[in-house]
């Protein structure tokens, strides 16, 4: 039994207009519902873009981090008793029609309620991936390593991922958790219920922020995310902190000459996971 499907895009500081992801919605043979969540911290005119091409809009309110994106979304699509398949996009999301195809025949026969493309960014697997105990992520190094994995780690993560909104009939993403490993923490929880990730045979480019070089201001805000997000998600395992925001602090220490990393590591080191409201 075919399934629907329904899209949620956030946006960051961007248009419709110029939002990769928007214009393949907008040109797919069969629309899918579409929701616009805008994240964005000044008026990108999206209101009145949604409007004209018939999506719901919500947000406007400035950056208010993925979780309340995400809650948001689904909360309104719970709210019109909408019921079958939410795929979840980030703003720069390269994908076609081929995707909502493998997509339907795929999850027509599968049992599963998660779906996942594969990821790619130049010849680099960036999803799937093994998570390891500790948030610590192995990729896999080529297709074949990937498709003959059976073990009990899979984890994926939110870009392309297609979800039946039946698992938040009694779950909510964590809003302490503004950004990243919200992906991971979802999957795991998710396990713990005996829900399975299915990997769907499609291949998505997405660009990797690991190869990009920001300016300092902008890193070390992008930083200072990562760290209190992680220090919030492993503030039972202080170890496992200092191992996976540490290494990141040092490399970034070095990359740009700049003990500020160091501060951020330190003060989320202390006070992990303070809220976000």
């Amino acid at each position: 039994m075919e399934r629907e499907i329904g899209a949620i895009v956030v946006l960051y500081n961007v248009t419709c207009r110029d939002s990769s992801t928007c214009q393949a919605l907008q040109g797919l043979e069969n629309p899918v519902l579409v929701i616009v969540y805008d994240n964005s911290t000044r008026d990108m005119g999206n209101r009145q873009a949604c409007r004209e091409l018939g999506w719901t809009y919500l947000g406007g309110e400035g950056n208010r981090g993925l979780s309340v994106a995400y809650n948001a979304a689904i909360q309104c699509l719970r709210d019109r008793n909408w019921q079958g398949l939410v795929c979840l996009f980030d703003d720069d999301s390269a994908f076609d029609e081929n995707y909502f195809r493998c997509l339907r025949e795929v999850s027509g026969k599968s049992p599963c309620k998660i779906f996942v493309p594969v990821i790619v960014s130049g010849e680099k697997i960036l999803s799937p991936v093994e998570l390891l105990p500790g948030q610590r992520v192995r990729r896999f190094a080529h297709q074949q390593e990937l498709e003959s994995y059976r073990g009990e780690h899979l984890s994926a993560i939110n870009s392309g991922m297609a979800v039946d909104i039946s698992l938040f009939d009694n779950y909510r993403y964590d809003e302490h958790i503004f950004l990243d490993g919200i992906d991971h923490t979802f999957v795991a929880d998710m396990k713990k219920r005996g829900e399975q990730i299915c990997v769907i045979p499609y291949r998505c480019i997405h660009g990797f922020s690991g190869d990009q070089h920001p300016p300092k201001a902008e890193a070390l805000t992008r930083f200072s995310i990562f760290a209190r997000d992680y220090g919030y998600i492993l503030r039972n395992q202080r170890s496992q902190y200092w191992r996976l925001v540490g290494k990141r602090a040092a490399h970034l220490i070095i990359q740009y000459r700049a003990l500020a990393f160091a501060g951020v590591f330190f003060r989320n080191l202390r006070d992990p996971g303070v809220r976000r409201k």
